[in-house]
């Protein structure tokens, strides 16, 4: 016995990663079990009529001829049943498909009346085929379909269809008779089949494998946390786009375009670099998919992609589309490093779907590597730092075309670079020491003017560490800073437009500014202004968020007079209001939106358990209570106004676009304050630091967490 517990303890940690992955698997086990073993038989259809008003009695044989062009799997009708007395009808109802115009007959089924549906109201019953008629080309193929019914007793069959035709019915034939009108007829073009369980065991199997590496990682002591956090990001990034793919993210559509756009200024000589208009967007002429580009995932966006993740493109060399959708806005700074994977995409001549995963791919390794940056450098709170790296939210963004990607990196490295410069082993810094963090910075404001007040975190930085020229310093970057924002279209709009209560365009510049969803142009925004909120939000504003709507009794009213800094001076109780009411009816929502409760574009979008949310919270707050280096209270000071200005900013942005009849501010999500959740989280108490410091342990913790995160978004979609 004791020799056994002797080489347990020898080999304990190599006994309690088996462990773990033991308890892992059996938990993709038991769901794969009881959630997605079932789903093989979900299906996709259309109507190619779902029109009927009158019921045909089929005594004989009803034919209907049709045009169609998609697949065919399986094909249903709206039937009734009518009694003799008791006994509804039985028997077989034999179906056969031909081509209309060959006559070749494509595909027969027989089904037993008995398993009709005899309830008052008609109901689709679909037919299976006994081969699937496929499209071998582009285009409409006609066909005929009959149907025979085949009694067995004196029960009989109805059949529903309406007296005026679409422009799919050619024809229809009822008992011999030509009648006016056409079936309703419902058709499946697909099935996911056995696809579901492939491609969630695909998914469990890379899980498994990082929580194997991870825990080699986190029990062996030797690998630096950084790098624990770049495998973490990069790992977990690429699973987050496998189950939530391109254009799911918040409003990625528009940031597609922006990347692809500035791609394609380069791809084609013809173009000048970066000078497209935002109301226009560049791509190929074959980057287009109107399965993926929905944007609303399914498991059918899954199977497409997985089937076309390995296309190539054919389109002449060089050549570029223009197409008429919306970019971002005209600053392409934050797109390069996306815009640069697309390019590589572009020159290996890689079709739309894997182009669109290596711009994902670029940013997401752009992200990881600055972001464990980040945690290098920074001298205090290295877990927290990690700990927001590596949230569901930050993730999602990360692993997406989002400009957020980019910027939340720059944000997060500007601030662990200022803390090195000013609480790091240097007593005296120089000029090299001072490039990094003052390019990161002036990258960062020009791009939203809401984190402009990380600037100021300049300030923390001491007089001795920069010598005599400190004051020049420090007022030369605020300088350049301020610079870089005027230079910018958005800054001239809003400095014109906002001070002067101009609602048609400030409030739209000011939103540009905050959430990053198009147009920063005046043009666009006093035309998005003529129509409601709702209405363009796909256009102009993100759709993610549950935004306020107006009050019932309100009549219609115009929406573009909105909170500007005029009115807001002139109205501070309403805006006191708005907020207060803001935080009570959507405070669930801004939590989520930070943390990754609420991820993907379409509202609801993807909901992730409370459960998920609350740990990660936990897990968050232990990561803020670790112990080590300590800032000076005055430090924790000023780190915690900027943090609260940015806040500030970016909820005054929102109120801006706000409607002043709307009773909840329009657009606002926990994700505007990722950037700066980091320095909120420095100014912590000294009592409640924790005594050990189990730094690895909680970001492993986090790592495990995002796998079940992951999982829920899963079984969400599959729910769909």
């Amino acid at each position: 016995m004791e020799k056994l517990l002797t080489q347990i303890k020898r080999h304990r940690r190599l006994l309690g990663g088996a462990v773990l992955l033991a308890v892992a698997f059996f938990i993709f086990a038991c769901v794969w079990l009881t959630h997605v073993r079932g789903n093989g038989e979900k299906s996709r259809s259309w109507m190619i009529n779902d029109q009927f008003s009158e019921f045909a009695l089929i005594d004989d044989t009803v034919t209907q001829d049709f045009v169609c062009d998609r697949d065919l799997l399986y094909i249903g009708f709206a039937f009734k049943v009518q009694k003799a007395g008791d006994e509804g009808p039985t028997g077989v109802l034999e179906l056969t498909l031909t081509d209309l115009d060959t006559g070749e007959v494509l595909a027969t089924s027989e089904g037993d009346m008995s398993n009709i549906l005899d309830t008052t109201e008609a109901y689709y019953t679909t037919l299976g085929l006994s081969r699937p008629v496929e499209l071998t080309e582009a285009g409409e193929r006609h066909y005929r379909v009959s149907l025979t019914a085949h009694y067995t007793g004196e029960g009989r069959l109805l059949i529903g269809y309406t007296p005026t035709p679409n422009g799919a019915g050619l024809g229809l034939t009822v008992n011999g008779q030509p009648t006016e009108g056409m079936l309703a007829i419902l058709g499946v073009y697909a099935q996911i089949g056995g696809f579901v369980t492939k491609f969630y065991w695909v998914i469990a199997l890379l899980a498994l494998i990082l929580i194997g590496a991870g825990w080699w990682l986190f029990t062996g002591q030797k690998c630096p946390l950084h790098r624990m956090v770049f495998c973490f990001v990069l790992a977990l990034g690429i699973l987050f786009s496998m189950v939530l793919p391109p254009y799911s993210a918040p409003d990625e559509q528009f940031h597609i375009n922006q990347s692809f756009t500035l791609a394609s200024t380069i791809y084609n000589p013809y173009l000048p670099v970066a000078q497209s208009q935002i109301h226009s967007s560049l791509r190929r002429p074959s980057d287009v998919d109107v399965i993926v580009q929905d944007g609303e995932t399914t498991v059918f966006t899954w199977q497409h992609i997985a089937k076309n993740l390995l296309t190539t493109n054919s389109d002449p060399f060089t050549h570029t589309q223009d197409y008429d959708e919306y970019q971002v806005d005209s600053s392409y700074t934050m797109y390069w490093i996306s815009a640069l994977g697309v390019l590589a995409g572009f020159l290996l001549r890689l079709g739309f779907i894997p182009t669109l995963f290596l711009g994902r791919l670029t940013n997401l390794v752009f992200f990881a590597f600055l972001s464990a940056w980040a945690v290098k450098r920074t001298p205090v709170a290295k877990a927290v730092f990690a700990a927001v790296a590596l949230l569901p939210m930050t993730l999602h963004l990360a692993a997406s075309y989002s400009r957020d990607s980019n910027l939340l990196a720059l944000c997060l490295l500007f601030a662990a670079l200022v803390l090195d410069l000013a609480f790091g082993p240097r007593e005296k810094l120089g000029w090299k020491q001072l490039i990094l963090p003052a390019l990161a910075g002036l990258l960062i404001v020009p791009s939203k003017i809401v984190y402009f007040p990380l600037a100021l975190l300049v300030f923390l930085i001491p007089a001795a560490r920069l010598g005599h020229y400190s004051k020049a310093v420090k007022g030369g970057f605020l300088a350049l800073c301020l610079v870089c924002f005027f230079f910018n279209a958005g800054g001239q709009v809003i400095l014109n437009d906002f001070m002067s209560g101009n609602t048609q365009v400030a409030a739209g510049a000011a939103s540009t500014s905050v959430s990053s969803e198009v147009t920063v142009t005046a043009e666009s925004t006093a035309e998005s202004a003529q129509s409601t909120p709702e209405s363009t939000s796909s256009a102009v504003q993100t759709s993610e968020e549950p935004a306020a709507q107006p009050s019932e009794e309100a009549p219609v009213q115009d929406d573009s007079v909105c909170y500007t800094l005029p009115y807001i001076l002139s109205h501070p109780l309403d805006t006191l209001e708005l907020a207060i009411r803001s935080v009570v009816e959507n405070g669930d929502h801004y939590v989520k939106t930070l943390i990754g409760g609420t991820l993907s574009y379409f509202d609801p979008g993807v909901q992730i358990a409370w459960t998920w949310v609350a740990a990660l919270m936990i897990l968050l707050a232990l990561a803020w209570l670790q112990p080590g280096f300590e800032l000076p209270v005055w430090a924790k000071a000023l780190c915690l106004l900027v943090g609260l200005a940015c806040c500030g900013l970016a909820v005054l942005g929102c109120i801006s676009w706000t409607p002043t009849y709307y009773t909840t501010i329009y657009g606002l999500q926990g994700r505007y304050f990722l950037p700066v959740l980091c320095l909120l989280l420095l100014a912590r108490p000294k009592r409640l630091l924790l005594q050990t410091d189990c730094t690895r342990g909680l970001i492993y913790a986090v790592t495990l967490v995002d796998l079940l995160v992951l999982l829920n978004a899963f079984l969400s979609i599959l729910a769909r």
